[in-house]
């Protein structure tokens, strides 16, 4: 069993580091990142948890650094629609509004918060807080 344990981190412990990012540098220097990415013509680099560095797309060596990658096809997907006849057509068309495109992804709804009012947010001035009572206590001294 122990064995088994031991195999099991040591594979983990050799894997970590094949999981990180590189990046190749047209100089032949290599950069070891935990993320590497192409956004509005920078290549960004995050290094660790705190450094984030940004290189000119001429300083890197774009095909070393992001290799082509095979996609896997996918089937376009195609609507199914309902056969109109002639007499739906025309009562659906004065009738019907632009049909309008789904997302695939669709974020999920929040719940409703309740509605407050505005005098509810006005903080009331009957008994007021320990603060304007303090005000008050300080202001009768200095009057004395």
């Amino acid at each position: 069993m122990k064995r088994i344990l031991c195999a099991v981190l040591l594979t983990a412990t050799l894997t970590t580091p094949a999981l990180a990012a590189k990046l190749y540098l047209k100089d032949g220097g290599v950069i070891q990142a935990k993320r590497v990415w192409r956004s509005n013509g920078k290549v960004h680099v995050l290094a660790t948890r705190d450094t984030l560095t940004s290189f000119e797309p001429y300083e890197v060596n774009l095909k070393r650094t992001f290799p082509k990658r095979h996609r896997v096809a996918r089937k376009p997907v195609t609507a199914v629609r309902p056969s109109v006849t002639a007499t739906t057509a025309n009562q659906t068309s004065a009738t019907a509004k632009p049909e309008e495109k789904k997302s695939r992804f669709s974020l999920p709804e929040l719940p409703k918060l309740p509605e407050k009012s505005p005098e509810s947010l006005v903080p009331s001035s009957g008994g007021g807080g320990v603060i304007r009572q303090h005000k008050k206590e300080m202001a009768d001294r200095i009057g004395e």
